[in-house]
């Protein structure tokens, strides 16, 4: 009787051993799976921030095309560096922060269970037209094109002095009479 009675311990110790590893396994899965949600959002965040970059730019050379044309005629370099939207930075912009024109260091954390004030911006980024390199114009159609290649590069800000940060690049043409 007294052998059946510490092998019930041992079962009821392996059964519990067994319970907290699988809990520990559980907990640990379920920590690494949040902070991939996290960076798969700030992934996303910079991604869109990159694209309403890409997005501002096409619209600068859609509204200006003989101009950003003559920029590159007119200034003939050897090198790449030139870029007819050094300017197209959204850091020299203000952020929608509904709090007028002065710029304000937000302290908000979208993963956090705090209350947030309604009128803070919670999302740092920017974006800015690294390269913008005219490739060639094709005379021969109805209306002369020009062949440009862009690449903007977004930063976010994840809090506690990291970024994520995403390069687009995309070739696309443009009527120099059309705009488009």
């Amino acid at each position: 009787m007294k052998k059946r009675k510490g092998f019930a311990i041992v079962v009821v110790m392996f059964f519990a051993f067994a319970i907290s590893i699988i809990m520990f396994a559980l907990l640990r899965h379920n920590s690494n799976l949040s902070s991939q949600t996290k960076l798969t959002i700030y992934q996303m965040q910079a991604y869109y921030l990159a694209q309403s970059g890409m997005q501002l730019a096409k619209l600068h050379i859609y509204l200006l095309p003989k101009e950003i044309y003559n920029y590159y005629q007119n200034n003939p370099e050897s090198s790449d560096n030139r870029n007819a939207l050094d300017k197209c930075n959204s850091a020299l912009y203000y952020p929608l922060d509904m709090k007028g024109t002065q710029r304000v260091k937000f302290k908000y954390d979208l993963f956090k269970n705090e209350n947030t004030d309604d009128d803070i911006f919670p999302y740092e980024g920017n974006f800015n037209v690294t390269k913008l390199k005219y490739l060639l114009s094709d005379q021969n159609m109805k209306m002369t094109q020009d062949s440009y290649n862009i690449e903007i590069q977004a930063s976010i800000s994840m809090g506690k002095g990291k970024e994520k940060n995403i390069t687009l690049e995309e070739n696309f043409i443009v009527s120099r009479f059309a705009g488009r």
